[in-house]
């Protein structure tokens, strides 16, 4: 467990200042500092309002009734298969508990400065509030700023980067993040059913590893076209679980060289299967909303190294455990 945590921290290098405090102090100019802007480059075009284009849903209350299971676990396999991302509806995260989390995640970031700070990562420390990573003086940095957390298992975590401000954070997010590890192993249940492979062999590379919260904060940005919130990136871990905060759009996934934009259905949770499983598709969040922040929490589930489950030969699929 240690080891796989030391793994991570290469990811936390460098800190720099908050991206809030940078976006404070350029609000009268609308200047980004020069740090934070892309250059301008060929990108792949944004697909905006794409005829017959929707994200899969799958429906976590279909997938445990009996007559309808092995529909909607087909649905799931074809998901896992063409996009690598799905949104996940009745899902059984009750809908009180995930009010509770956004407004607990809002009032942390809507704290001053001073009081975040009581939770600042440290130099070389991987969780806390601070900037996205940094690896080199000389790279372009994302609008963002996050908080970092190991959550499971329960003896990981750092209590003291953990925001009690307000009161109610750390009990909430512990609520919030059983009930997620709950989904979770549900969700790779389904996946090893329609892949035919067993599904605790598949669950015991995940027991008593890592769970992680990331909240990402994306501040307005009057130059919101010079800037993006995160770089494009895909993500290194077994499943990634992303619950918007508020209603501001902004994540968008590539697929066959076009970007298309996510829009989240109410109560949702947007679900990554990650790195782990094969899929050849990158996401990134666009700051095209100049005067509206941007709020996301990310629940990841970190393997180790995941045995060949299936070998490629069995089945014509490109999203083969490894």
């Amino acid at each position: 467990m240690t080891e796989a945590l030391d793994k991570m921290k290469v990811e936390f290098i460098g800190r720099e200042e908050s991206v809030q405090a940078v976006a404070a102090a350029c609000q009268d100019t609308g200047e980004v500092p020069e740090r934070y802007v892309r250059p301008k480059m060929d990108a792949d075009p944004l697909i905006a309002d794409a005829e017959g284009y929707a994200l899969p849903t799958i429906d976590m209350s279909r997938l445990l009734n009996p007559e309808s299971s092995e529909e909607e676990s087909a649905k799931l396999g074809a998901a896992c298969e063409h996009w690598g991302f799905f949104q996940l509806v009745n899902h059984g995260v009750d809908g009180e508990l995930l009010g509770q989390t956004k407004a607990d995640v809002a009032a942390f970031f809507g704290l001053s400065p001073e009081e975040k700070s009581a939770v600042a990562m440290p130099p070389g420390g991987m969780q806390g509030f601070g900037h996205h990573f940094v690896f080199s003086e000389e790279q372009k940095l994302d609008w963002a700023d996050l908080l970092f957390l190991v959550t499971r298992p329960v003896e990981e975590r750092s209590l003291g980067f953990w925001p009690t401000n307000p009161s109610t954070f750390r009990d909430t997010l512990d609520k919030y993040t059983l009930e997620l590890a709950n989904v979770t192993e549900q969700l790779f249940r389904f996946m090893a059913k329609d892949l035919g492979v067993d599904h605790e062999a598949l669950l015991g590379t995940f027991r008593g590893l890592p769970q992680c919260v990331r909240v990402n904060y994306y501040p307005p940005c009057r130059q919101a076209d010079r800037v993006l919130g995160l770089s494009p990136h895909t993500d290194g871990v077994g499943m990634t679980l992303l619950l918007h905060v508020n209603d501001v759009q902004g994540l968008q996934i590539r697929k066959d060289g076009e970007w298309y934009p996510v829009v989240a259905l109410p109560g949702a949770l947007i679900v990554n299967i990650g790195d782990v499983l094969e899929t050849p598709y990158l996401c990134r969040f666009s700051s095209k909303h100049p005067y509206s922040a941007q709020l996301r929490i990310y629940v990841h589930h970190s393997p180790t190294l995941i045995p060949r489950l299936l070998k490629s030969s069995e089945r014509n699929m490109i999203w083969t455990f490894k």
